[in-house]
C-alpha cells in the first residue's frame, strides 16, 4: 500500500474535539485517521467535528469513513459535525449523495451560532 501523503491531529477547541485533517486522503489514510476517531469516539458525549479545509484530494475511502464515524459518535450519544469549503469537495459530497447527511458548515464560528440558535438543523445531531 502507498505511504500516507497528508497529517491528521486532534485538538480541543471549546466543548469540541477537532480531528483536523490535510492533504490528500485516500485509503492510505484510513488506518491512522479511523484510529484518532476512534479515540474521540470513546469519550462521554463526543462532540466531534472533521475538519476537511486543509484536505487537497479525497475519494471514497474518505466519504466511508465519514459514515463510518458519523454512525459511531451518533450511537454514543454524541454530535458529528463537518467543516468543509472547498466547493470541489462540497460537489463531492453532493454527488455521493452526502452532503445533506453532513450539512458542513464554513467554520466553528458557524456551528458555535447554530447551537446558540438552538438549530442543529436536520444534520441528525441525535438521530
Amino acid at each position: 500500500m502507498a505511504e500516507w501523503q497528508g497529517t491528521a491531529r486532534i485538538r480541543a477547541v471549546g466543548r469540541w474535539s477537532v480531528l483536523e485533517l490535510a492533504g490528500e486522503i485516500d485509503l492510505a489514510a484510513v488506518p491512522e485517521v479511523e484510529e484518532l476517531l476512534a479515540r474521540l469516539v470513546a469519550r462521554e458525549q463526543p462532540a466531534v467535528v472533521i475538519d476537511l479545509s486543509g484536505v487537497t484530494f479525497f475519494d471514497c475511502a474518505l466519504l466511508g469513513l465519514l459514515v463510518r464515524g458519523r454512525t459511531r459518535v451518533l450511537g454514543a450519544g454524541g454530535s458529528f459535525d463537518v467543516l468543509c469549503i472547498r466547493p470541489w469537495s462540497l460537489k463531492l459530497l453532493r454527488v455521493a449523495g452526502l452532503l445533506e447527511v453532513f450539512c458542513p458548515v464554513a467554520s466553528l464560528a458557524d456551528l458555535a451560532d447554530l447551537d446558540a440558535l438552538g438549530g442543529r438543523r436536520h444534520r441528525g445531531a441525535r438521530a
